[in-house]
C-alpha cells in the first residue's frame, strides 16, 4: 500500500494560517503531519483543499522533510463548477490510490450539483452552494465514483457524513471521541434516489490526543502557577450558560472564562474575557491551577482534558463528560455536584502533597507517543493494514533546504 489520500472534507486544511480556537484548525494538519513523517515509504495525496501552496521551501522542509506529498490542487485555482476535478486529475496522472483517510468537517445535505432530486418535489434538482462545491464536491464525487476504501476520522462528533444525502461511499471504519452509532439516511444511487438508512458504528480511539503532536513533553509537577481557576469554554448550541452558572458563576468571582459567548449575560459579566487564539489559551491555562470541563454534548470526550493536563492545570469533569469512562484519571476529578467540586479544590489547596500526587497521576496520562505522533500514526495505519509496522526512519533521507547566499 503506497498511495494514500487525505482530506478534511468541508473545510480547508491550514498548514500556514494561524489556528482558530473554535474551528479545530490544528487537528487536521497535526494528523496529516504524523502520518506523512512516520511513513516516508508512502506518498500522501492531498485530495481536499488546503493552504499547502502557501508554504515556502524552508517551511515544507521543516514540516515534511521526506518530500512525500502531492497536492492534487496545486494548479487548479478555484474548483467551483468542477465536480469531476479529482477524477480527471487521477486519470490524467495515471495514479491509483490504495486508501483514503478523511477527516470530516461541515458537509451540506447535497454536495453534487445537477444530480440530486429535491425532497419535496422530486421533479426538481437541488442546488449546491459554492462553498460546498469548493471544499466538498470534488472529494465526495471522487469517493462516490471510485472504489477506494477509506476511514472516517470524526474529531468533532457533531460532524459526520450523516448530513449528506448524496455521500454514497461508506467508510470501512469511523473513529471518534466516544462510542456511539449514527444513522446515515442517503439516496441509494444517483440512478435510484429512493432513500436508504445506513447505520455506522463509531468507536472511541483517542484522536483528541493529536493536540500533543510536536509539542514538548512537559513535567507538569513543576509548572509554577499564579491563577486559581480558569475556564476555557465556548457558549455552544444549545447554550451552556446555565450549566456554567450552576457550577461556576454562582460560586466563584475569582474565575476567568475564555471563549466565544453571544448571550447578554456574558457580555455584562467581567469574568468573561472573550475568545483568544489557541497559543494564548495555552499560556493562560499554564498559569492556572484548576479548570472545569463541560462537554459539548452529553457523554463526549474532547481535547480539552489533555490540553489542560499538558499545561499542568488540574481538570475537574462535569458528570456528563466522559460518561463511558475512557479516560484513566483520579476519581477526585469526577465531581458530582458544585459542592463536591469546591470541596475538592479546598482539599488540594490545603494539602499540597495531595495536589502533587494528583499531578503525578495526570502525568501518566501524557504518553511520549502522543507527542511524537507515533500513537495517532499507529492508530490509523493499523486500520488500513492490521499487520502494519512503522518503517525505520533512519533508512530514509530527509530533504535539505537549499539556502541561497
Amino acid at each position: 500500500m503506497k498511495n494514500i489520500a487525505f482530506a478534511k472534507i468541508g473545510k480547508s486544511i491550514k498548514f500556514k494560517t494561524a489556528y482558530s480556537p473554535i474551528g479545530g484548525d490544528n487537528e487536521a494538519p497535526s494528523v496529516f503531519k504524523a502520518l506523512v513523517n512516520h511513513n516516508p515509504d508512502k506518498t500522501f495525496y492531498l485530495v481536499g483543499r488546503s493552504d499547502y501552496e502557501k508554504l515556502n521551501e524552508y517551511e515544507r522542509c521543516q514540516m515534511f522533510p521526506y518530500n512525500n506529498i502531492v497536492n492534487c490542487y496545486k494548479d487548479c485555482g478555484s474548483v467551483v463548477d468542477k465536480p469531476e476535478y479529482l477524477i480527471e486529475w487521477f486519470k490524467e496522472h495515471d495514479i491509483t490510490i490504495d486508501f483514503g483517510i478523511m477527516m470530516i468537517g461541515q458537509i451540506s445535505t447535497v454536495t453534487i450539483p445537477n444530480k440530486v432530486e429535491q425532497i419535496k418535489d422530486r421533479s426538481l434538482i437541488a442546488s449546491v452552494i459554492d462553498m460546498t462545491k469548493n471544499y466538498s464536491t470534488p472529494t465526495i464525487n471522487w469517493l462516490n465514483q471510485s472504489d477506494v476504501p477509506w476511514i472516517e476520522l470524526i474529531n468533532d462528533p457533531r460532524y459526520n457524513k450523516a448530513q449528506s444525502r448524496d455521500f454514497i461511499s461508506e467508510p470501512i471504519a469511523s473513529l471518534s471521541q466516544f462510542d456511539y452509532k449514527y444513522n446515515h439516511s442517503r439516496i441509494k444511487s444517483f440512478e435510484d434516489q429512493d432513500k436508504i438508512d445506513v447505520e455506522h458504528n463509531v468507536t472511541y480511539s483517542g484522536i483528541e490526543t493529536v493536540f500533543c503532536i510536536d509539542r514538548e513533553y512537559p513535567d507538569i509537577t513543576s509548572i509554577e502557577k499564579d491563577t486559581s481557576l480558569t475556564i476555557v469554554l465556548n457558549e455552544g448550541k444549545p447554550s451552556r450558560y446555565n450549566m456554567l452558572k450552576e457550577w461556576i458563576l454562582d460560586y466563584s468571582d475569582d474565575v476567568e472564562i475564555y471563549g466565544k459567548w453571544d448571550c447578554e449575560e456574558a457580555e455584562a459579566d467581567k469574568r468573561f474575557k472573550g475568545s483568544i487564539k489557541l497559543d494564548q489559551v495555552q499560556e493562560k491555562i499554564t498559569r492556572s491551577k484548576y479548570t472545569f470541563i463541560i462537554p459539548i454534548r452529553k457523554g463526549w470526550v474532547t481535547s480539552k482534558y489533555i490540553e489542560m493536563i499538558h499545561a499542568g492545570c488540574i481538570p475537574f469533569f462535569h458528570p456528563t463528560y466522559d460518561e463511558q469512562y475512557h479516560l484513566d484519571v483520579p476519581d477526585i476529578l469526577r465531581v458530582r455536584s458544585p459542592k463536591q467540586l469546591y470541596d475538592a479544590i479546598d482539599i488540594l489547596e490545603s494539602e499540597p502533597e495531595v495536589r502533587i500526587e494528583v499531578l503525578k497521576e495526570l502525568q501518566k496520562v501524557l504518553k511520549e507517543e502522543y507527542y511524537n505522533g507515533g500513537f495517532i500514526n499507529e492508530l490509523i495505519m493499523k486500520k488500513i493494514d492490521y499487520d502494519y509496522i512503522a518503517p525505520d526512519l533512519c533508512l530514509y533521507n530527509k530533504k535539505e533546504y537549499n539556502t541561497l547566499f
